[in-house]
């Protein structure tokens, strides 16, 4: 279920960072590439996992990062954090799988690895808010360049891409 709301909470971010939505404007991330926010949040995860830089510095507006645990693992946790505003992506799955909708994280879940708790409180310590697979595919009034319209919260709160689910083969 999607609080109601959210829609004109992530549109006000977005007009903070964009300006205009029908005519956006994403030089604001090149200001967030140089000082990423995120960095003592990183450096907190890199004490448990490793981290591997996977952030688009030309069609996204936000940072993404594979974390995999330490211990020997199939599994890895996909992150994405916002540019726009206090909002994280979650997936955790296989690695090498394509991402499916069922593999969103959004709080804890039994039988799932303890760092996958500690990534979560450490989310949240940050202030920013886990969102759900439902958040992110609501679709927007948010123009990007390509002349889609409208667009899924996922375009407008993480990038050019899309929801990660979307694309699969």
């Amino acid at each position: 279920m999607i609080p109601e709301g959210r829609s004109e909470e992530f549109l006000e971010h977005a007009r903070r960072a964009y300006g205009d939505l029908r005519n956006p404007y994403y030089g604001f991330f090149a200001d967030a590439l140089n000082d990423n926010p995120w960095k003592p949040l990183l450096r907190g995860f890199e004490e448990f996992l490793k981290v591997e830089d996977w952030t688009d510095r030309t069609d996204d507006v936000s940072f993404s990062y594979v974390l995999e645990p330490r211990r020997r693992s199939r599994s890895v946790w996909s992150l994405w954090l916002s540019a726009v505003g206090p909002y994280s992506f979650l997936t955790y799955s296989d690695a090498g799988n394509e991402l499916a909708r069922a593999d969103v994280v959004t709080g804890l879940g039994q039988g799932r690895p303890a760092e996958e708790a500690r990534i979560i409180g450490m989310l949240r310590a940050a202030g920013l808010t886990l969102l759900s697979a439902e958040e992110i595919e609501m679709t927007v009034d948010f123009h990007p360049p390509d002349g889609r319209f409208p667009v899924s919260a996922f375009v407008l709160l993480f990038g050019e891409s899309d929801v990660p689910w979307w694309h699969g083969s």
